[in-house]
């Protein structure tokens, strides 16, 4: 086999870079961001990165869409100009959204403009074998430029490796990475680039199908389908014989069924109407049929938590894709069409249409918060005209715990994911006179959104009719005044051991060792010494102790006296006291389970004299 010569390599990069420089340059521009963002290690540096890296698939399904047009060099200069305004877009609007909604609104943007490379260069054009062989290059050449990347990247790192500890040449760690996004954005790039089809009329007449592509779909993915769906159409006989709600989770399997029929669909799509290959539109309109089920329970399942939870990004986007599943499902099932390019292109539509707009996924999920948040605080006075009373803090108004949580969630998710710009009007002088951590009315970070909220929450006047009251996370930590600082009473014990994790903790007592482990249900903790099982603590009684007769100091925080946070057990000669000092919990399937107990521990041997 002849190799390519060096010559031959350098003129088809060149060919690559006038083809497509643009791309080419965000591809630099993204390594060299990426470099100095391993350095800076803050989420603001990867700014840049994200907005060079968008530019990958929008600049190259633009060149497409110029080159299969026609358009002459100032028309496509034209577009890339315009490609890159959006790209600038992106970057000027990065610092208003919080780091959960940038990251969100990247992989939602980067999915869609993907989308848009498999179908720019086919609009209005009717080529479906051209189009499907089209994207089987793309695919390949891009699976192929991953690999040899990884190999390269392995080879050269081992290099590295080598020369720093055989000739003893310092080479910084942050190198590796550095490697590794120069030719993840240059070199991969480059490299699938220069395998981009240009001439895209011969591709219609090309008949050639990869075997492996048939072995592959048939006798791995198609198995895997119809495991889900047997899977999927037992779950529907019991959620119709129980006649109870499906399962949030069910979203994960119906994701994974419809992504893996769709994919083995397309790859065996070029043989449907063959001779031999009947069963493939025989299949295919099986699929789509035995689809629409486990669509309606997701369906059903997403409506539920809506009504329930209001509406969130990914409850939205959840909700748009089972429409958009469920109309495809049922087009192919009864017009047995056999056109795939509508796909993507539907996909990509649907991913630009909620992207932007007062009717994005974003505009939509903070509006629906705000809009339950409303609802709640005025159903119990809070709120009237619009704006929080003032006597609302002074008198405290009993609400039942689930609103209580509910409150504090909103708060949390608004202050975390898109600030409190949307309830800042609700206060005399805007948000900030009761929330002094935030920033103005800016997101935060997860941890500060929870005190914020917690601020936002105490000026609202209302207390937990009943259980525990959480933080914004769903956490409660009990304790006595005073915490982890309390004083212990040790009259009675001759041994003493401190701060000790009472679910997985392990410590030394005269020479043996004293272990706690959680019980199988989290309720409580085994204790043994040495071969010796003392006694099993329940931690069930003291949390049911602090809903009844806790004093809540704060959301998450409740104060018993320390003689309702002790614990005695007697066995095998030993009379041990756990005193608990913090015991926190946390809301699971409503039930409050513990997460984190410790406190100290007190001992006495019966052989011991008394003090």
């Amino acid at each position: 086999m002849k190799l390519p010569s060096i010559q031959r390599l350098a003129s088809a990069a060149w060919a690559t870079a006038q083809r497509f420089p643009v791309v080419l340059l965000c591809g630099f521009v993204a390594a060299i961001a990426a470099m100095k963002a391993v350095e800076a290690d803050t989420f603001e540096a990867l700014r840049p990165v994200a907005a060079a890296s968008l530019g990958l698939p929008l600049l190259t399904g633009l060149t497409l869409f110029a080159e299969r047009r026609g358009l002459g060099a100032v028309q496509h200069w034209a577009l890339r100009a315009l490609g890159l305004a959006v790209l600038l877009l992106f970057y000027w609007r990065w610092p208003n959204w919080s780091e959960p909604i940038t990251a969100m609104r990247y992989f939602h943007f980067s999915a869609t403009l993907h989308l848009m490379v498999a179908f720019v260069a086919y609009l209005g054009v009717r080529e479906p074998n051209g189009f499907w062989q089209f994207n089987r290059t793309l695919f390949f050449r891009f699976c192929l430029g991953g690999i040899y990347t990884y190999v390269l990247f392995g080879g050269l790192a081992l290099a590295m490796a080598g020369i720093d500890n055989l000739f003893g040449i310092d080479i910084d760690d942050l190198n590796y990475p550095r490697l590794l996004f120069f030719l993840g954005f240059v070199f991969q790039t480059w490299f699938f680039l220069a395998g981009v089809p240009r001439d895209l009329e011969p591709l219609e007449r090309r008949d050639d199908y990869p075997p492996g592509l048939r072995v592959f779909a048939q006798y791995v993915l198609l198995p895997l389908v119809s495991l889900y769906l047997v899977i999927l159409t037992a779950y529907l006989g019991r959620v119709v014989i129980t006649t109870t709600w499906p399962s949030g989770w069910i979203g994960y399997l119906v994701s994974a069924l419809a992504a893996l029929g769709i994919f083995s669909l397309l790859l065996v799509h070029p043989r449907r109407g063959r001779e031999g290959h009947a069963w493939i539109d025989r299949y295919a309109r099986i699929f789509w049929i035995a689809l629409l089920p486990s669509v309606a329970m997701l369906l059903l399942a997403i409506t539920q938590r809506i009504g329930q939870y209001g509406i969130t990004e990914r409850r939205y986007l959840l909700f748009v894709l089972a429409v958009w599943l469920g109309a495809t499902a049922l087009f192919y099932a009864v017009s047995r069409s056999r056109e795939i390019k509508g796909i993507p292109l539907s996909l990509a539509v649907l991913g630009l249409l909620t992207f932007v707009g007062p009717w994005s996924a974003y505009d939509v999920a903070e509006r629906s918060q705000v809009g339950r948040l409303d609802g709640l605080l005025t159903a119990h006075g809070v709120l009237r005209e619009g704006r929080v009373s003032p006597a609302a803090a002074e008198i405290p108004v009993e609400v039942p715990a689930a609103d209580w949580r509910q409150i504090n969630d909103i708060l949390a998710y608004l202050a975390g994911w898109h600030g409190t710009a949307g309830i800042d009007g609700w206060f005399e002088g805007g948000v900030a006179t009761v929330d002094t951590i935030g920033d103005g009315t800016a997101p935060s970070s997860w941890a500060e959104a929870g005190r914020r909220a917690t601020l936002i929450a105490d000026h609202f006047g209302l207390a937990p009719g009943e259980g525990l009251l959480p933080d914004p996370r769903g956490f409660t930590g009990i304790s006595p005044p005073g915490g982890r600082d309390a004083a212990v009473p040790l009259s009675g014990f001759d041994r003493a051991l401190f701060d000790v994790n009472l679910l997985t903790g392990r410590r030394m007592l005269d020479g043996d060792t004293l272990a706690f482990d959680a019980t199988a249900d989290s309720l409580g903790a085994r204790i043994r010494l040495g071969e010796t099982e003392l006694a099993t603590a329940s931690f069930a009684g003291l949390i049911a102790r602090a809903s009844r007769s806790g004093i809540p100091t704060a959301p998450g925080r409740v104060e018993l006296p320390p003689d309702s946070l002790h614990l005695d057990f007697t066995q095998a000669g030993v009379t041990v006291r756990i005193q608990i000092t913090t015991l926190r919990v946390r809301l699971t399937d409503d039930e409050q389970r513990p997460v984190s107990v410790r406190g100290t521990v007190l001992f006495r041997r019966e052989e011991d004299p008394d003090p």
